[in-house]
């Protein structure tokens, strides 16, 4: 009984160290990218989806193997930083032995890899093979180098989020080139397709670099001691929180406009979704604006998943 407990408990820390939540969010968004975004579009030329349904369960695998492996390397090599900014939600050699860590990464990155090897045989593409290679490698030097770097960190990672849309898209327009007879009666919808894609991916870009911003700022006090030149450390809270409210200004145009297409094409109620969206972004600007303590650009963090969650979800009123 005892072991069985004590499992338990391991098990939930490890799934704390593999950020559940986000996991979930990746999850959700890619079902949403592929069965209401892409499938309705090709269903409009009476073209069924390309990619059979096991390949995308490996491919949304894979994505989340990389993922995780991506959040156990962070925390391997920030565990200094995080001693002093998240002192009470340590896990790597608190909780968790840094061997065992280092472990469940190389297992979790290997599988995410082979997943990927697979999906570019499955779809005669070796680019998407590629791609899950260079995500590895971009996750290994983002958490080695790369966060510890002025933007740099925050750009990498803001791109990792955006492919997570992308790399759906890319798999399925792969999977239709295999038959030319589907991807020629798809081709008329490729446009459409490409523009919905390519508007969320903008959106979860730059609410995903406005959310990596102000983790910093949050995170000022441990980066400092520990040398990291991330923007806050280097420019000022002052200023991040200006770079901050102009970067969600932006964001906030951006959804508006986009409203404006969603409207102008139709699709009312993912326009009137979206309002949600607009609330929560001016929300975050008002908890910026007064924000002067750690706990409140914790708060501000927690809006902003809630802003990127909102904008994903109106792909399911598409």
């Amino acid at each position: 009984m005892t072991k069985r407990i004590i499992g338990k408990i391991l098990f939930m820390k490890y799934l704390q160290l593999v950020r559940w939540p986000n996991l979930l969010i990746i999850f959700a968004s890619m079902l949403l990218v592929r069965f209401m975004l892409i499938a309705p579009q090709l269903q409009k030329t009476d073209t069924e989806l390309a990619t059979p349904l096991l390949t995308f369960i490996i491919l949304v695998l894979g994505v989340l193997l990389i993922a995780a492996g991506g959040f156990v390397i962070n925390d391997l090599f920030d565990s200094d930083v995080d001693s002093i900014n998240k002192a009470d939600k340590q896990l790597i050699g608190k909780k968790i032995r840094h061997d065992n860590a280092y472990k469940l990464y190389w297992l979790l990155t290997i599988g995410g890899v082979l997943a990927g090897i697979y999906i570019g045989f499955a779809v005669q593409s070796w680019r998407i093979s590629l791609i899950f290679l260079m995500m590895t490698g971009l996750m290994w030097f983002y958490s080695k180098r790369y966060k510890r770097m002025i933007l740099v960190g925050n750009i990498v990672v803001s791109f990792a989020s955006a492919m997570v849309l992308v790399i759906v898209w890319l798999v399925e327009f792969f999977a239709l080139q295999t038959d030319p007879y589907s991807f020629s009666q798809a081709s008329v919808v490729f446009p459409q397709i490409t523009g919905l894609v390519m508007a969320y991916t903008l959106f979860a870009l730059l609410t995903s670099m406005i959310r990596e911003l102000a983790k910093d700022v949050e995170d000022i006090t441990g980066d400092q001691r520990f040398g990291c030149r991330t923007f806050p450390v280097v420019y000022g809270i002052s200023t991040s929180k200006n770079t901050l409210i102009g970067l969600l200004a932006i964001l906030i145009v951006m959804i508006i406009f986009w409203q404006h297409i969603l409207y102008s094409l139709g699709y009312h109620s993912s326009f009137m979704f979206f309002y949600i969206s607009d609330f929560l972004a001016i929300l975050v600007i008002a908890r910026i604006v007064t924000a002067n303590t750690k706990k409140h650009y914790k708060q501000t963090s927690s809006i902003l998943k809630m802003l990127i969650i909102s904008g994903l979800l109106s792909i399911f009123f598409l």
